[in-house]
């Protein structure tokens, strides 16, 4: 499985103006010009349902030129990789399983948020934030994903509604916060899973009183 992002700034007058504001630095002088454009775009659907207005307006996809290709082992003959594009006519996902659509579409947004944590200026953690990490994913392509955060030194809050045998093997050094259920309260118990043996509750410790 492999995808090939290629995008370019679309060669309009509002699109070029305002990739062009957002490069420069802050100033009440950018910000002005910016409302202007913003401004003039949502002039021009008056009458169109506000999400259409709204996405006409802010949706930063419309200002670029897009071009997907996505790669497959079932694709080709096998003996080189073989790319087919996404388009409005042919989308070859849908020849894929639900869990490598899933995987296509993450690998983008990975790969960027690599990019951005790779710069040479970055300081910081490399925090990734993902909602049902395992979701549709069957163990191949989980571990493909689970191999991609660790080789890129993510750090990686996520949400599981159980943790697999190899989710924890994968995962190696992991911090689990289980949600407990007390009435119409909720408490969460924290535990950290060294990569072997069982995950141990983490507790404070409190000095007693001398």
């Amino acid at each position: 499985m492999g995808v090939q992002v290629d995008w370019d700034v679309r060669k309009d007058e509002d699109a070029q103006h305002m990739i062009k504001l957002i490069t420069q630095p802050p100033s009440e002088a950018t910000f002005e010009q910016m409302y202007t454009v913003l401004r003039q775009r949502m002039d021009e659907t008056v009458g169109e349902p506000w999400p259409d207005r709204v996405a006409h307006t802010f949706d930063y996809r419309a200002w670029h030129e897009w071009d997907i290709s996505v790669t497959h082992s079932s694709f080709g003959d096998g003996s080189s990789e073989a790319f087919r594009k996404v388009s409005s006519r042919s989308n070859p996902l849908e020849s894929l399983s639900t869990g490598e659509r899933r995987l296509a579409t993450m690998l983008p947004l990975l790969a960027a948020a690599w990019s951005m944590y790779s710069g040479d200026t970055y300081r910081g953690p490399r925090l990734l934030s993902i909602d049902e990490i395992d979701a549709a994913f069957d163990e191949p392509n989980l571990r493909q994903v689970l191999g991609l955060l660790r080789s890129w030194k993510f750090d990686v809050l996520a949400t599981t509604p159980s943790i697999s045998p190899m989710i924890k093997r994968e995962s190696g050094r992991t911090m689990v916060h289980e949600v407990i259920a007390a009435g119409r309260q909720r408490i969460t118990v924290p535990w950290l899973w060294e990569g072997h043996g069982d995950p141990r509750p983490l507790t404070l410790e409190l000095n007693s009183p001398s």
